[in-house]
């Protein structure tokens, strides 16, 4: 059978495992209580929708895609990376799994929207405009985790890019009294891991605003280009260090 068809049929396994256990209910109940509490009734326009849509769909990111890799990190995992499919069929399918799930979440938000609670001025190039960032940081989120997947990263590994996404987000917890209490040098060198730390969220943060505003003058088209780029990569490398580390799935 060719790799391809075993992609697919590795995908639609995953997804089918994931219905059988019950566990797409919580999303599903999770949807339609987003719709019911913070769309339906608030007369929400369309920036509103798209601001509470993006961090729903980034919740559900991380819901679904700490389950499925879950679902993924089992010792039968062993027989299927040693066959055709291989190990970056593997992690690609888990990946696309996820996409799935979140995408098709989202779908249901956006009909429940349409059908329940039409928003004004919401056509569907303005649903277009607002969706591709937001679905792109879908697919970032889901990479990330990829790339955090026990079976992918080391423990070392795993809490060093942890420990960089926490700096990135420091200075809300760091900043003020407590930043004038260090040393100069100290916040200097603390500013400049900031920043390289925090430059590839750039394109997650941009892509957030670009869905809440939909305006795609100037340098905007840019946004989703330097969105997908930062996936690919990030999953580029999540598979690189997949194929190169001693397997190690965890027993059920």
């Amino acid at each position: 059978m060719q790799p391809a068809a075993l992609f697919t049929q590795f995908t639609r396994f995953t997804l089918l495992e994931y219905l059988r256990s019950g566990r797409v209910l919580i999303e599903l109940a999770a949807t339609i209580a987003m719709f019911m509490a913070a769309v339906r009734g608030r007369a929400l326009d369309a920036d509103g929708f798209f601001a509470n849509a993006a961090l729903f769909s980034l919740v559900m990111a991380l819901y679904t895609g700490s389950t499925i890799i879950g679902l993924g990190d089992r010792p039968h995992g062993y027989l299927l990376v040693i066959r055709p499919l291989g190990r970056t069929g593997y992690l690609v399918g888990l990946y696309s799994a996820i996409l799935i799930v979140v995408v098709g979440c989202y779908a249901l938000l956006s009909l429940l929207t349409a059908l329940g609670a039409p928003i004004q001025g919401m056509g569907p190039g303005s649903w277009l405009a607002g969706s591709l960032p937001l679905l792109l940081n879908v697919a970032l989120l889901s990479a990330l985790l990829s790339l955090l997947a026990p079976f992918v990263l080391p423990p070392a590994w795993r809490l060093a890019v942890l420990a960089l996404l926490a700096l990135a987000f420091s200075s809300s917890l760091l900043g003020g009294a407590a930043l004038q209490s260090l040393p100069t040098a100290a916040v200097l060198v603390l500013e400049a891991v900031r920043t390289i730390s925090g430059a590839p969220l750039m394109p997650a943060f941009a892509g957030y605003a670009l869905s809440v505003s939909r305006d795609y003058s100037g340098v905007a088209p840019l946004i989703p280009l330097a969105q997908l780029t930062l996936t690919t990569g990030m999953l580029a490398i999540a598979v690189y260090s997949f194929n190169r580390r001693d397997l190690a799935f965890d027993a059920p």
